[in-house]
């Protein structure tokens, strides 16, 4: 589509990311936070969306989407460093945590049937056992059995999940890690973090209110208790001579703006 009607194609961030989350509350990732950043550091998320999606999905180095009104998503502080350092970093992290090639990690990355999952979890699994010797075993089930086996957060390790924006605002990302959340689904609890997100409620200036979820995602991305993926587009195909189109994270266009400019 890009060779042959570039023009027409219009490929624009969405309010939704693609993710694994840790179960915080079961070894081998609780209190870990060291071996949760090493999983992280050693998948290439520029690959996966490349090879494995092809999509024009975005990698994910932070938990908001890019965007999002009046915020600057934050990202990992190795969102920028060539891979052969970040896998250095991992080893070093892997071997603290008690690993090695004698004693390899042995975890289960568990996800709902379906082609794309599967393929991304064969790839991630890929990563892990070539830069650190993780063995990974994949569970696909059905998504309300998935749902139901996270919520009850014995048997998971790292699950797949995603979320999608409700309104275009980074509170509701943030407000998903929060301690006790309902749909906190990797059982998340920083009193930092929590203090931010109050503070930032009843924060009534806009540059102080963004300043607070700001360090908030800060935190949390250091704690590593998610491993964002990549975050999804909106797509789509639209006439040179369609006026009143425009591009929008919650991927909303209303009919009473649209209209024709001859051609059509």
């Amino acid at each position: 589509i890009r060779e042959n009607l570039p023009g027409e194609l219009h490929v624009s961030p969405q309010l939704s990311v693609y993710y694994y989350g840790f179960n915080l509350t079961q070894p081998p990732f609780k209190d870990d936070p060291g071996l949760r950043r090493a999983l992280s550091l050693v998948i290439d998320r520029q690959r996966l969306t490349t090879a494995v999606t092809g999509l024009g999905e975005a990698p994910a180095y932070s938990w908001v989407p890019p965007g999002v009104a009046n915020y600057t998503p934050q990202q990992f502080d190795y969102a920028a460093k060539p891979y052969e350092e970040r896998v250095a970093e991992a080893r070093e992290l892997y071997r603290r945590s008690g690993y090695s090639s004698e004693r390899p990690l042995e975890v289960e990355i568990r996800y709902n049937s379906g082609e794309v999952h599967n393929r991304l979890a064969v790839a991630i699994a890929a990563m892990w056992k070539d830069a650190l010797g993780i063995e990974t075993t994949l569970y696909a089930e059905e998504f309300r059995a998935l749902l139901q086996t996270i919520q009850a957060r014995k048997d998971t390790q790292v699950f797949r999940s995603s979320w999608v924006g409700d309104y275009n605002d980074a509170y509701t990302f943030a407000q998903l890690l929060q301690t006790g959340f309902g749909i906190n689904l990797t059982g998340y609890s920083s009193a930092r973090y929590d203090g931010l997100l109050e503070q930032a409620t009843r924060q009534g200036d806009p540059a102080q209110r963004r300043a607070l979820l700001e360090e908030a995602e800060r935190v949390m991305l250091a704690d590593h208790p998610v491993l964002p993926i990549y975050f999804y587009v909106n797509k789509h195909l639209v006439k040179p001579y369609v006026t009143g189109w425009s591009d929008n994270v919650m991927n909303a266009q209303y009919t009473k703006d649209l209209g024709l400019d001859g051609g059509g």
